[in-house]
């Protein structure tokens, strides 16, 4: 009696017209010409500092995925509480565009890594990692809780002040800022954090600036006359600082006026700290010039019973559950975006979320 797979491969072959053919074999001159890459790579390695191995099978594949799911939910157990590592309702990878077109969320070499931990001869394992050699695309949700490392970049110009809100100094702050700085550039980095502004990568709520992070305003395109004001209000504010150039000719706040964020906010009670519930989608990807997207490197999911300091992780080391990495330079928004949060995507014909 033939078992069920049995049956189900003689129909699968049945159809198929097999050929016969002679192996010749090809000279060198032949051979030379010819390049190509193994579909499957498997590398195998040891950590001497953690004395673990690692087993890392990748995938020579390019994919791309139109993904839905109503909620994603993994790492759910105490941890000196109830909630879960990562949660995310009405979780989306891609989008449809207003023409009605798929937009897929698109990966490169997909990999799988194993790491296990040898005690009294015996393979113990210890953590698996699910990765991309590069990613793109729309990342839609609404994130309840994030375990991972999560760095954003801050990226617009002091226009973008118009947005913020904040007590009489931080009105008058965001009221003249437009008007003395222009379109200079503005440049900032946040992290995941607590209510406090400390960095915390286990069940975050809110991304923000950490205690001490700068909010760097370029002024070096500044007029003299906006210089003097800018040097002025340095001047009245305990974290904020000019930057002057070494030449001979500097003046005040000749190169950059920078606010250091403490406690979740600026000098003038402009927030610096934001719910990961506000950015609905986030758009994962290395951002050009020209406002487009290409693959970033190290975007990963990784399960582990102890903290794991993954190989090719920039010095990121994974804590205990479930973690999600998201490498820096792959998430990037404006300031309007980072104050106000950003709009969900369209992820399905008939979307409810929309």
């Amino acid at each position: 009696m033939l078992n069920t797979f049995s049956k189900i491969i003689l129909f699968v072959l049945l159809p198929i017209q097999f050929a016969s053919a002679q192996l010749i074999p090809i000279d060198e001159a032949e051979l030379s010409a010819m390049t190509g890459q193994a579909f499957i790579n498997i590398d195998e390695s040891h950590d001497n500092s953690s004395g673990l191995d690692f087993t890392k099978v990748t995938l020579g594949l390019d994919v791309d995925t139109l993904l839905n799911a109503d909620k994603l939910d993994l790492g759910n157990y105490d941890r000196g509480g109830a909630g879960s590592d990562i949660l995310i309702d009405n979780f989306a990878l891609g989008k449809i565009d207003s023409n009605g077109n798929v937009v897929p969320f698109s990966i490169r070499d997909p990999f799988i890594e194993l790491a296990f931990d040898e005690d009294a001869g015996k393979q113990n394992l210890v953590g698996v990692r699910i990765g991309f050699g590069g990613a793109k695309g729309a990342l839609s949700g609404t994130i309840k809780s994030l375990t991972g490392n999560v760095n954003v970049d801050i990226k617009d110009t002091a226009q973008a002040l118009s947005e913020a809100d904040g007590d009489f100094i931080g009105d008058i702050l965001t009221a003249l800022g437009p008007s003395l700085l222009g379109n200079s550039p503005l440049v900032a980095s946040a992290v995941l954090v607590d209510s406090a502004g400390n960095p915390n990568s286990i069940r975050a709520s809110k991304v923000g600036l950490k205690n001490g992070t700068e909010i760097e305003i370029d002024t070096r395109n500044v007029n003299g006359f906006s210089r003097g004001i800018l040097s002025f209000t340095a001047g009245i504010l305990p974290n904020t600082y000019c930057v002057d150039s070494s030449a001979w000719f500097s003046g005040p706040c000749d190169t950059s006026i920078n606010f250091i964020s403490q406690g979740c906010e600026v000098d003038g009670g402009i927030a610096t700290c934001f719910n990961l519930e506000n950015y609905n989608t986030l758009e994962v990807g290395n951002k050009k010039s020209d406002g487009t997207f290409d693959f970033a490197e190290g975007l990963s999911l990784s399960f582990q019973s102890e903290r794991i300091a993954w190989r090719n992780s920039n010095g990121v080391i994974s804590e205990k559950g479930a973690f999600l990495n998201v490498p820096n330079g792959g998430l990037e928004v404006t300031l309007k975006e980072a104050l106000k949060g950003t709009d969900r995507v369209r992820t399905r014909y008939v979307d409810p979320y929309f």
